[in-house]
C-alpha cells in the first residue's frame, strides 16, 4: 500500500498558514478596534464605485450572506453607509468619514503586518508566495 505524506497536504497547510496569518493581522488590527476581515472589507469598499453586494462578495471571495453580516456590523459602527444601485436592484456601499479615518489609522498597521511577513519569508519568497496564493485562488 502506498504511503501518503500528509505533511504535504495543501489544504491542511493552507488552513494552518491562513489561521496564523489571520491571527497576526488581527492582533494589529485590534489596536484600532477592528479585525483583519473588517479591514479587508473597508479596503474593498474604498476601492470600488457602484459595486453591488454580489460583486463585492465575489471580489472578496466571500459568501454573499457573510459579507452582508460584516457590512451590517460596519454600518452599525458608523463606518459604512449603504445606498441603492443606480440601475437595477441591490445595494452599494461607501465609507463614511469615520470609516475612512479609521482605515487611514489602520493602514500603517497593515503595512507593518506586510513587512513582518516579508521579513519572515524573505523578499523573493514573499513575492513567490503571493503569486502562488493568487494561482491557488483560481481553483
Amino acid at each position: 500500500m502506498e504511503e501518503d505524506d500528509f505533511s504535504l497536504c495543501v489544504v491542511n497547510n493552507a488552513r494552518k498558514a491562513a489561521r496564523a496569518v489571520s491571527r497576526h493581522y488581527d492582533r494589529l488590527a485590534r489596536t484600532v478596534g477592528m479585525t483583519a476581515g473588517q479591514f479587508s472589507v473597508l479596503v474593498a469598499i474604498r476601492q470600488t464605485r457602484e459595486e453591488t453586494t454580489g460583486q463585492l462578495a465575489d471580489r472578496l471571495s466571500m459568501e454573499r450572506t457573510t459579507l452582508v453580516r460584516n457590512v451590517a456590523l460596519l454600518e452599525r459602527k458608523g463606518l459604512v453607509a449603504s445606498g441603492p444601485v443606480h440601475k437595477g436592484r441591490g445595494k452599494t456601499y461607501l465609507l463614511t468619514t469615520r470609516g475612512s479615518q479609521l482605515l487611514d489609522q489602520a493602514l500603517p498597521l497593515w503595512r507593518q503586518a506586510q513587512r513582518d511577513v516579508e521579513t519572515l519569508l524573505g523578499k523573493e519568497n514573499f513575492t513567490k508566495t503571493i503569486d502562488a496564493l493568487k494561482q491557488l485562488s483560481e481553483l
